[in-house]
């Protein structure tokens, strides 16, 4: 995959300020940190409309999505959507190796992305959560580009 990503340091040597945190995808990269083992989660950020923000972790799916992965996680998204407001999505992925997206980390991605677009609810960032650490990546377009 190529294109533009953050790298979220680990570990920092002096103490966390609320600039180190001023975006949700930082918020979320300090709260996950180095992976510990495979799952998904879906963050919806707090929104102008009132919604508060909401964290949900997917830690029983299978590492390579199958063939409805976009039909399941659009049933999950837009559900949350419809009920709480939530018009923006980080997605990450939980997992142990390297920074970088592999194979199946794409088709999780595409599927999400899909899903996201079909719940009109903007896909923002994906974020992998690796043995290191976190690295913040492009999501895969389309995401709404309207939004």
């Amino acid at each position: 995959m190529t294109g533009a990503f953050r790298t979220y340091q680990p570990t920092i040597t002096r103490p966390i300020t609320d600039d180190d945190l001023q975006t949700p995808e930082a918020q979320l990269a300090f709260a996950l940190g180095p992976a510990i083992r495979w799952q998904l989660w879906f963050f919806f950020p707090a929104n102008a409309d009132g919604f508060g923000g909401l964290a949900m972790p997917c830690d029983d799916l299978p590492r390579r999505a199958p063939a409805d992965a976009a039909d399941s996680l659009f049933t999950v998204i837009d559900g949350v959507a419809q009920h709480t407001g939530a018009t923006e999505l980080i997605l990450a992925l939980e997992r142990r190796g390297g920074p970088d997206p592999g194979r199946l980390d794409r088709e999780w991605m595409l599927a999400a992305a899909t899903a996201a677009d079909r719940a009109a609810v903007r896909l923002r960032a994906v974020l992998i959560s690796h043995t290191r650490g976190v690295r913040e990546h492009a999501p895969p377009a389309p995401t709404l580009p309207g939004l």
